[in-house]
C-alpha cells in the first residue's frame, strides 16, 4: 500500500491535475482549458463544470499511472483565488461564477475606495488598490443589481472554496487566499466586519477560515463513486498557487524571491519575522505557517507582453526562431521598451502609464524590438525587486517557473538586468508539487514543510548575472524615459551600494 497525491491547480487559463507519489515524484499529469463566457466587461464560468473537469482529470491521471485500488489517496487544491461563486445550502451555484478578470464592478470599486480610503483599506486588507478584481466589489455589484441572488446565497465562496465544498460538503476558506477578497483583515486574521457589511453580505454566508494545508475531510460518497478506486480519499485545502509554487521550488525561505514567468509577472517573498513596512504598497498575506507573512506583487505586463509582440507585431514567429535570432545579435544599441501595456503595475500603480518604444530608429528591426520587449519585462522585474529592498527585504536569489523560463536567453537577461542569480527548476508544475508537499505533511508522511530531505528533487539550472557596464546604462535609460513620460511612476532609484 502506498500514498497517492492528486494535486489540483485551478488556473486562470487551464485546470490541471498532477499525480504524485509519497516522495513527490510526478507520476502523471492532465489538463484542460478553463472555459469562459465573455461579453464586454463580463467574464463568467460554470462552477459545476470546474468540479466536473477536476474529476475527469483525476481519472485520466489514474489511468495513465495505472494506480491500484489499495492506495490511500489525497486530493489537494491550489490555484487562483479571486473568482467568485454564490451557492445555495446544498452547494449548488445560484448564478454563473464571476472570474477575477470580470470588470463589471469598477463603479463599486470606486465606491469602496471613496468610503474606506485606499491607505486605510491597505492596512487591513493587504491590497494597495480597490479594483474590480476583488470579490468585495462584485458582491457590492450583486447588492445593487441582483439583490435577490445575493440574499438567497447560503455560501459566498471563491472558486477554490467551491470545489472543496463540492468534494467534501464542507464550506471552508483557506487562509492564504483570504487577502484576495478585499473583505479580510489580514493582520487580525479575521473577516473585516465593516467591509462585509458594506458589501451587503452576512457573516454566516462566509466560509470558515482554515490554515494552509488543513485537512478538510473525506470525499462525499457521491463524489467517491466518480473517482478511481482507492482504499480511501481525503481532501486537503492546499494554499494559493503562488505560495505553493514557492514551496514546490524551494523558495519559501528568507532571501528568495519567487517570480512567475507566465502570463503575468508575479513575485512572492517571505517577510522576515513576519514584518511588513506600513509605508510600502507591497501586498501582504498570511503565509503557509501560523504567524508568517508573504509579500506578493503581480504585474499584468509579464509574459503577455512578449506574446503580444510575437503574435501581433512579429507575424507569429516561433519562440525557437526568435531565440535563435536574439542570440545572433549584439543588443547594446537596441531601443528601450516600457512594458506598461496594461497600465497599472506594481510598484508604480500608475493608471496613466502606457507601453512605449524609446530611441526607435529606422535601422531597428524585429530582433531589436523583441530584445527591447523582453528587456522591458526584465526591467519591470528589477523595479519590483528594488521596491522589496526599499522595504527592508533581503533578496539573494530569484527562483522562476512558468512558460517563459523555456527561453534560456530571457532567463539570462533577467539575471543580468537585476544583478541577482536566477534559479529555474526543471519541474514546471511547481505549484502542484508544493500543494502535494502540504498534503504529505497533513498525512504525516513528512514532519513539516522543512522536512523535505527524503523527497524527489527536480533538476534545476542557475543563471548567474554577468558584469556589464552597459547594463546599468540601459536601465538608466528605461528609468529616465518612464519618469519623463509618466512622472507619477518614478520612485527614488535604489543606489548601487544598497543593492
Amino acid at each position: 500500500m502506498s500514498m497517492l497525491i492528486y494535486a489540483v491547480d485551478l488556473g486562470t487559463t487551464n485546470i490541471k491535475v498532477v499525480l504524485f507519489d509519497e516522495r513527490a515524484r510526478e507520476l502523471a499529469s492532465a489538463s484542460e482549458p478553463m472555459r469562459y463566457r465573455r461579453d464586454g466587461a463580463v467574464v463568467e464560468f460554470a462552477p459545476d463544470g470546474v468540479t466536473d473537469a477536476v474529476l475527469r482529470l483525476i481519472a485520466q491521471c489514474a489511468d495513465v499511472a495505472a494506480v491500484g485500488a489499495d492506495d490511500d489517496a489525497r486530493i489537494v487544491v491550489t490555484g487562483q483565488a479571486e473568482s467568485l461563486v454564490l451557492a445555495d445550502a446544498d452547494g449548488r451555484p445560484l448564478a454563473p461564477g464571476i472570474s477575477w478578470m470580470d470588470e463589471r464592478s469598477t463603479v463599486e470599486a470606486d465606491e469602496i475606495a471613496a468610503h474606506f480610503g485606499t491607505d486605510a483599506a491597505f492596512a487591513v486588507t493587504g491590497q494597495p488598490e480597490a479594483v474590480a478584481t476583488w470579490p468585495a466589489t462584485k458582491l457590492r455589484w450583486y447588492a445593487a443589481h441582483r439583490p435577490d441572488v445575493l440574499a438567497a446565497a447560503q455560501h459566498v465562496l471563491m472558486i477554490k472554496d467551491f470545489v472543496l465544498l463540492q468534494l467534501t460538503g464542507r464550506a471552508v476558506g483557506e487562509e492564504t487566499t483570504r487577502g484576495f477578497t478585499y473583505f479580510y483583515d489580514v493582520p487580525g486574521r479575521r473577516y473585516w466586519d465593516e467591509m462585509v457589511d458594506f458589501c451587503g453580505i452576512r457573516r454566516d454566508q462566509l466560509p470558515e477560515v482554515v490554515p494552509a494545508g488543513s485537512a478538510v475531510g473525506p470525499v462525499l460518497e457521491a463524489v467517491a463513486a466518480q473517482l478511481p478506486p482507492a482504499r480511501s480519499y481525503a481532501v486537503n485545502a492546499g494554499a494559493l498557487d503562488h505560495f505553493c509554487a514557492m514551496l514546490g521550488q524551494s523558495s519559501y525561505a528568507a532571501g528568495a524571491v519567487s517570480a512567475s514567468a507566465g502570463t503575468v509577472l508575479a513575485l512572492s517573498v517571505l517577510a522576515q519575522g513576519g514584518a511588513v513596512d506600513p509605508t510600502s504598497r507591497v501586498s501582504f498575506h498570511p503565509g503557509l505557517r501560523p504567524g508568517e507573512t508573504v509579500l506578493f506583487g503581480c504585474a499584468d505586463s509579464g509574459g503577455v507582453v512578449v506574446e503580444w509582440f510575437r503574435e501581433g507585431i512579429a507575424g507569429g514567429i516561433s519562440y525557437d526562431e526568435l531565440e535563435r535570432e536574439l542570440r545572433e545579435r549584439d543588443h547594446r544599441d537596441a531601443p528601450v521598451f516600457l512594458p506598461y501595456l496594461t497600465g497599472v503595475n506594481p510598484p508604480d500603480f500608475n493608471a496613466e502609464a502606457r507601453g512605449a518604444f524609446v530611441d526607435l530608429q529606422l535601422r531597428h528591426d524585429r530582433v531589436d524590438l523583441a530584445y527591447a520587449v523582453m528587456e522591458g519585462v526584465a526591467h519591470l522585474l528589477r523595479r519590483n525587486i528594488d521596491d522589496l529592498r526599499r522595504s527592508g527585504i533581503a533578496v539573494d536569489e530569484i527562483v522562476s517557473a512558468g512558460g517563459g523560463t523555456a527561453s534560456a536567453f530571457w532567463n539570462q537577461l533577467k539575471a543580468d538586468a537585476t544583478g541577482i542569480p536566477l534559479r529555474v527548476p526543471a519541474q514546471q508544475e511547481v505549484a502542484c508539487r508544493g500543494a502535494a508537499i502540504l498534503a504529505l505533511v497533513d498525512a504525516g508522511a513528512l514532519g513539516s514543510i522543512d522536512d523535505l530531505g527524503g523527497l524527489d528533487t527536480p533538476a534545476e539550472h542557475v543563471f548567474h548575472p554577468r558584469a556589464d557596464p552597459a547594463r546599468a546604462r540601459r536601465y538608466s535609460r528605461f528609468d529616465t524615459a518612464l519618469a519623463r513620460l509618466y512622472p507619477q511612476a518614478a520612485p527614488t532609484p535604489l543606489r548601487e551600494k544598497d543593492r
